[in-house]
């Protein structure tokens, strides 16, 4: 293995058995925690397309284990303490008469290099999408037609994040490094020492502006914190007590053959994918402008952009622009994509964010409507003959609302839809096309640092 395996056979310490039963408890614990039992998990395996080889790999590297929903929680966490509880006052039944192989240094040495590595994959799934700042899209043309009260706390943090690529590249830079650095024994103390305050200032971010990331923020502090504890007497005696202080040496002399025919592939697969092929892909994906978050099928061509509502027959009644109208629309947002969203003051009942996890399929990317009011978001397919628009709400508070309405482009700047809305009303809306320019659009096209901007 490392030096730590090779220098002294003596053993690493005098184990109490108060210290045996706390490591038994972190065995099965960590055990339970970092091991998949769920079919998901290997449903998500045996299914990885290298055409969305990122999202694939992010959800397996971020995947923990949940047993009341699709996603963990902090009762899963005391599911697992329970058993885990139980199974340290079993173990010593079990192994009574029993010799074991495995001495408690080695067992404690295992845990380590199991919580290092796993929390490695961890940091390199979600550092490899922030060093090419894919983690926090830029806003959406209908979240720069939102006003900012309309966000939910958790979207303006993504928002504030999308709008800054260097911070980004900045955090991914931090996790992939320790990453790295977490692949070696001797390096992994210090790769702890920037996890801790790092992800403990995500899990405080996360539970300022009421995110779900906080229990896997909180799951990662937890592995960091094994590691950590292991040199934390050295670490105080050396920076505290200003001691000569001498590195620790488990103790275990592992077999040269044995290591050669398992750690080292090992290793070398792990890094092959985790960092030659998910760098690369990640890489890949942000070169071709490729989104994880929004819709990938393409929109109505040269239709991006905003339109007012100039005009809005209801039931053949024209309904006359009024700020506090209850359904008039607005304005209408014809994205690159193919969604379109409409501002009226009909109440809109916010979706939650889909967590850290990134989804395949176009219907399940809920990031562009997600934690947002004032606008109703809608996927709409085009007949073949270009003349009918389908809408779908894309909020699954209002799955049942579907519109069937013609269009009609007499130019690129006016497009007509008429037709009946979800609850039988006929409609007839003009929309005209606004020459609006967006402040972040403008900074690209000269470049942030000529205006001062370093994020």
């Amino acid at each position: 293995m490392s030096s730590e395996t090779t220098k002294t056979t003596t053993p690493f310490h005098h184990w109490t058995a108060f210290q045996v039963g706390l490591l038994r408890f972190a065995w099965i614990y960590f055990a339970l925690q970092l091991i998949p039992f769920q079919p998901d998990f290997y449903r998500q395996l045996f299914n990885v397309n290298w055409n969305t080889f990122v999202i694939d790999v992010f959800q397996l590297a971020t995947y923990t284990p949940h047993f009341f929903g699709t996603e963990s929680t902090l009762l899963d966490w005391l599911l697992i303490a329970s058993i885990a509880l139980l199974g340290t006052f079993v173990w010593p039944l079990l192994a009574k008469g029993r010799q074991s192989k495995l001495d408690d240094d080695t067992r404690y040495y295992y845990l380590r290099v199991l919580v290092r590595f796993r929390l490695a994959a961890a940091l390199f799934a979600l550092g490899f999408i922030k060093l090419f700042p894919l983690f926090a899209p830029e806003p959406s043309l209908s979240h720069l037609n939102t006003a900012y009260g309309y966000f939910a706390d958790l979207k303006q943090l993504y928002l504030s994040l999308g709008v800054a690529p260097a911070y980004l590249s900045f955090l991914g830079v931090i996790e992939v490094t320790t990453a790295i650095l977490l692949l070696f024994r001797r390096t992994s103390f210090l790769a702890v020492i920037f996890i801790i305050p790092f992800y403990g200032n995500v899990f405080l971010a996360n539970l300022a502006y009421e995110g779900k990331g906080y229990v896997f923020s909180l799951f990662l502090l937890t592995l960091a914190f094994v590691p950590f504890l292991y040199d934390f007497r050295r670490f105080v005696r050396l920076v505290i007590g200003h001691a000569h202080t001498e590195p620790a040496f488990l103790g275990q002399k592992l077999d040269e053959a044995i290591s050669a025919r398992v750690k080292v592939p090992l290793k070398l697969i792990f890094v092959f994918v985790l960092v030659a092929l998910y760098g690369s892909k990640s890489y890949s994906v942000y070169t071709n402008h490729s989104s994880l978050y929004y819709p990938q099928t393409a929109g109505l061509v040269d239709a991006e952009g905003i339109y007012n509502a100039s005009l809005f027959v209801q039931n053949r009644d024209t309904v006359a622009y009024a700020p506090n109208h209850p359904f008039r629309w607005k304005d209408v947002v014809f994205e690159k994509w193919n969604t379109l969203s409409i501002r009226s003051n009909r109440p809109v009942d916010l979706n939650e964010l889909n967590g850290i996890s990134l989804q395949r399929e176009d219907s399940l990317r809920n990031y562009e409507y997600a934690l947002v009011g004032d606008r109703h978001y809608y996927s709409y397919q085009v007949s073949e003959d270009g003349k009918k628009l389908h809408l779908q709400n894309r909020n699954p508070h209002y799955a049942d609302e579907h519109l069937e309405l013609d269009i009609a482009r007499p130019d690129n700047n006016t497009i007509f839809l008429s037709g009946r809305d979800n609850k039988g009303d006929s409609l007839l809306v003009k929309l005209d096309k606004l020459d609006k320019k967006y402040l972040i659009e403008e900074v690209k096209k000269v470049g942030r640092s000529t205006l001062g901007f370093r994020l």
